[in-house]
């Protein structure tokens, strides 16, 4: 396992884990870049029943810690949707169900036991049906996480504000981005606050048209478009019928842009 700047071409390796636990972790997630800092952490979700353990390194240790869970039937993460790192070591995990979990770094070291805690309520049964993905992205000017739910049928999109407030968490539906663009993917996301003009309200997915053709969707009008529509009205859709999505990919965001 290692970290590759794809800008740069450098590379830090990182431990192996143990043989009987590679490849056991369902999503990945790291403090920040690890040649900007001496304490980036990286954790690992292995998410089999309900509260998932961790794997948690620094980087620069020799061995990974694990955590197995002390919190079982409270929450449950199988999909482990992007988990986000905030700067004060602590996890937002969203629940299979909608609830929010959160998990912190105790004294800034691997060994401590790190905490879970665990915020609102279950969506209703007959929503979460519907689900199909969720993709999660930090809400950098309202210090809390969006949350990007795409149904199981046409690909309907919501987009959702999670916010914690003491020991409540505040959830609402939003219909607007505030001219901001979100780019998601199964592997990170993230929201974009300056944007070229024609870009804000829109959702750029991982999900392709016509021989690799990108889309995105506009949160005004509720439908799908292709990147070049603005020049020859290629595709438009209210669905994702005719869209097809990698298994794996992720969006990069240079440093200068």
């Amino acid at each position: 396992m290692f970290f590759f700047n794809p800008i740069s071409n450098d590379i830090i390796e990182l431990p192996e884990l143990l043989e009987e636990h590679k490849n056991s972790c369902s999503a990945w997630t790291f403090s920040c870049p690890p040649y900007s800092s001496s304490d980036c952490f990286v954790v690992g979700f292995e998410a089999i029943g309900y509260v998932p353990d961790v794997y948690i390194i620094k980087v620069g240790d020799t061995e990974w810690t694990y955590h197995y869970s002390l919190n079982p039937g409270k929450f449950m993460a199988i999909g482990c949707n992007n988990p986000l790192f905030f700067k004060n070591n602590t996890i937002y995990l969203l629940g299979d169900k909608g609830n929010l979990g959160t998990l912190r770094i105790n004294e800034n070291s691997a060994a401590k036991r790190p905490r879970w805690k665990f915020y609102g309520s279950y969506f209703p049964s007959s929503k979460k049906r519907l689900i199909r993905k969720a993709y999660t992205a930090e809400d950098v000017d309202n210090g809390g996480m969006l949350v990007v739910i795409l149904s199981r049928e046409k690909g309907d999109v919501e987009v959702w504000r999670y916010k914690i407030n003491g020991k409540e968490l505040e959830r609402e539906q939003i219909t607007s981005l505030d001219n901001k663009t979100l780019f998601v993917s199964f592997g990170g996301s993230y929201l974009k606050t300056f944007v070229a003009q024609g870009l804000g309200n829109k959702i750029y997915f991982s999900m392709f048209h016509d021989n690799n053709k990108g889309v995105f969707y506009y949160l005004a009008n509720r439908k799908y478009y292709s990147f070049d529509y603005s020049v020859n009205k290629a595709y438009s859709s209210p669905n994702i019928f005719n869209l097809v999505q990698p298994k794996s990919c992720i969006w990069i965001e240079l440093e200068n842009d």
